[in-house]
């Protein structure tokens, strides 16, 4: 059955009524969407050429996908138990993953199979795929799928050589269905001999193929134990001998644009200092003879010129710098400029990086920058146009030129700038969703805020905290957590575009840089990704997937992304002073107390004092328990880590400011104070502290 139906001509225009939109879809030649890049509703990539769209409800696919002819009922080889059924979008409404390549995308057509919760998107149900056969089980016990193209739709590493996947590939779905491990293969790794003679053993035993190396023991310090390898490995039993596919592969000789001599490869086991990247080795190196280099074999392919998130310039790659030693600005240790480097070579700019920080993957999108670039494209990304489509009115003062009146993109009305006066200590940033401060563009007609820095945010940036361009995003009613702290909030994000990759920023965040000065450390702190020790600022135990700012120093100072993003000035309703963020407490015992929830505090434990006032509260008690949602919004949740179930309860909650009169709370009978959620339909009318919802019972 075609889904897709017929195109029929009207007013001299072609229009197609497609299954997936309830409107007739109008053909644009050229797309053209103002407000932001347009995202198709069936494969989810940007419209880049002709399409069909619905200019009213926003809704465009492109041509390709809307002439697809889609059968409403697939019997695929992925899922031979069941029919899938098609969707044009999840069920989960945005909360799954694709079963193949594992994304996670929020809308698109998928083919659905609901008894097993089994879901393929359109680009992956899409695929030609076989059972390959005769596959020696001695190396995977399942059975495994070819796939002569697979589109870029498998996003991970080879199980055999431990290398991204690309070309033919063959994949195991058993494996990922059962335990939610991935076994993929690149066509040639799955075809390797069995047993080879290598003159790496001088002894001439043959080498067996192994999917992982031989159990060593536990105090084992040879090359593969150290490293951890996890790859496919010939191994000699007899000789205690062990080849990664990496050394399999490694051709006699390497020639390399950016080197003028030839690579020879040494087939021996030798301990050596790598030229190229400065870190040991302990095994076949290559050798160019006339400049006398020994480097990894990884390393004679290293790119020229680079440009990571840390930095705002294109850095080179260069060995035996006449420099003197400098410090690695990503890790902050020692670069040792006898050996090679990452650093740029623009004026005034001293910026030097290890090539193993500079190339790692969290921090370089693995894409080289060619000799030709232009510099002033690549500054020029952080001074994007911003979301500000016209400026009503400006100002001259002096010399500077200020716009006090704007439309802004992301709003229906004008917004007008306000330079000082008093604030309503409950306005909200509808960027950032901080409290309002001066200078703001607010509208007249309705609660609508921007910060000024806010207002002027670049529509692209690049950012230490992800390897790839991000763009600014609109405020949503949904909640989601940020990327970076965790937090749930509302406002604007900054959203990574790249295909599959669900990375988005809170604009806290986002304002933060690879470096921190902060009031409560005497030492400057820096990024560090894989942050597994105690904030110094709450003592939370950090997790494995986590970035932190740790100080520069090696003073065993630590602070997680929600501590560093603390405001450092908060209000309080009984207070006519602002209290200011505290990290160490002197004071007596007798008055560790918080004076709102009248709790013990750990002196340990920042805190917010008035020192005019003497009043002290918890972090927690100044800030509420959802400082960056929007106050009136209902709490709608749509993240796959963050869906909330409300035991039992079948209203939406809306967050509210309890000010005065505050209610108790459903659960625990104390009174919510500050922040709250609220149920206000009429047969329930109770309020819930944050912590207390999963407790809920009807």
């Amino acid at each position: 059955m075609d889904l897709t139906l017929s195109e029929t001509k009207k007013r001299g225009e072609m229009e197609l009524q497609h299954f997936s939109h309830h409107h007739p879809l109008l053909f644009i030649q050229h797309q053209s969407v103002t407000d932001e890049a347009a995202q198709c509703f069936g494969c989810e990539e940007l419209i880049d050429g002709p399409s069909y769209g619905c200019n009213d409800c926003k809704y465009y696919l492109h041509k390709r996908c809307a002439e697809l002819e889609l059968t409403p009922h697939l019997n695929h080889p992925f899922h031979p138990q069941h029919l899938l059924t098609l969707f044009p979008k999840s069920p989960y409404e945005g909360r799954w993953r694709c079963d193949f390549c594992r994304r996670l995308p929020s809308s698109g057509f998928v083919y659905h199979c609901d008894p097993c919760k089994f879901d393929l998107h359109i680009n992956c149900a899409l695929l030609q795929s076989s059972i390959a056969p005769n596959f020696p089980t001695s190396l995977h016990q399942h059975p495994l799928f070819f796939i002569q193209d697979h589109n870029d739709e498998v996003n991970r590493d080879c199980s055999g050589c431990m290398k991204p996947v690309s070309g033919p590939i063959y994949y195991c779905l058993d494996c990922y269905l059962s335990d939610k491990r991935c076994f993929i293969l690149h066509k040639q790794c799955a075809e390797l001999p069995l047993e080879i003679n290598h003159p790496y053993d001088r002894r001439k035993h043959p080498l067996t193929l192994l999917p992982k190396p031989p159990t060593h023991l536990h105090n084992c310090s040879c090359y593969l134990c150290k490293i951890q390898w996890e790859g496919f490995v010939y191994s000699c039993s007899f000789c205690k001998i062990e080849l990664t596919l990496d050394d399999f592969f490694s051709p006699q000789t390497i020639t390399n644009a950016s080197h003028e001599h030839p690579w020879m490869l040494l087939s021996r086991q030798m301990s050596f200092i790598c030229d190229f990247c400065g870190t040991t080795g302990d095994r076949t190196p290559y050798l160019c003879a006339t400049c006398n280099l020994l480097v990894h074999k990884n390393c004679i392919s290293l790119p020229q010129n680079i440009m990571i998130t840390r930095h705002h310039h294109v850095i080179s790659h260069s060995y035996s710098l006449t420099q003197l030693d400098e410090l690695c600005r990503i890790c902050y240790e020692e670069v040792d400029t006898r050996y090679g480097s990452y650093h740029c070579s623009a004026s005034d700019c001293n910026y030097i990086a290890h090539v193993h920080c500079a190339t790692d993957k969290a921090v370089w999108d693995g894409k080289s920058i060619p000799e030709d670039y232009d510099e002033r494209s690549m500054v020029a990304l952080d001074e994007s146009i911003n979301w500000i489509t016209n400026v009503v009115e400006q100002m001259s003062f002096g010399e500077n030129t200020v716009a006090v009146e704007i439309k802004h993109a992301y709003h229906d009305h004008n917004l007008r700038l306000t330079f000082s006066g008093e604030m309503n200590d409950d306005g909200q940033c509808d960027g950032c969703m901080r409290p309002i401060s001066t200078p703001f563009y607010s509208c007249e007609q309705c609660k609508f805020f921007l910060h000024k820095e806010c207002a002027e945010l670049s529509r692209k940036k690049r950012h230490p905290f992800h390897k790839h361009v991000l763009m600014l995003k609109k405020s949503k009613t949904s909640v989601y957590p940020c990327s970076s702290c965790r937090r749930l909030y509302h406002g604007f994000s900054y959203k990574c575009d790249d295909k599959g990759c669900a990375f988005e920023c809170d604009i806290r965040c986002i304002l933060l840089s690879d470096t921190l000065e902060h009031p409560s450390h005497e030492h400057l702190l820096f990024l560090i990704r894989n942050f597994s020790a105690k904030c110094s600022a709450c003592r939370r135990n950090g997790n494995p997937w986590d970035m932190a700012y740790r100080c520069t120093k090696r003073c065993d100072f630590t602070l997680d992304l929600q501590c560093a993003t603390l405001p450092l000035t908060t209000w309080y309703k009984h207070d006519r002073h602002p209290l200011t963020l505290t990290c160490t407490d002197d004071s007596d015992p007798s008055q560790h107390y918080c004076d709102l929830c009248e709790h013990e505090r750990d002196p340990n434990d920042w805190f917010y004092y008035c020192a005019e006032c003497d009043n002290t509260l918890h972090s927690k008690c100044a800030l509420g328990d959802l400082p960056f949602l929007k106050i009136g919004s209902n709490l709608q949740i749509e993240s796959n880590l963050y869906t909330y179930i409300f035991h039992n309860h079948p209203h939406p909650f809306t967050i509210v400011k309890n000010i005065w009169d505050c209610p108790p709370c459903k659960v625990c009978g104390e009174v919510c104070n500050e922040q709250a959620l609220q149920c206000k339909k009429s047969e329930c009318n109770f309020s819930v502290h944050w912590d207390c919802r999963y407790q809920l019972r009807l």
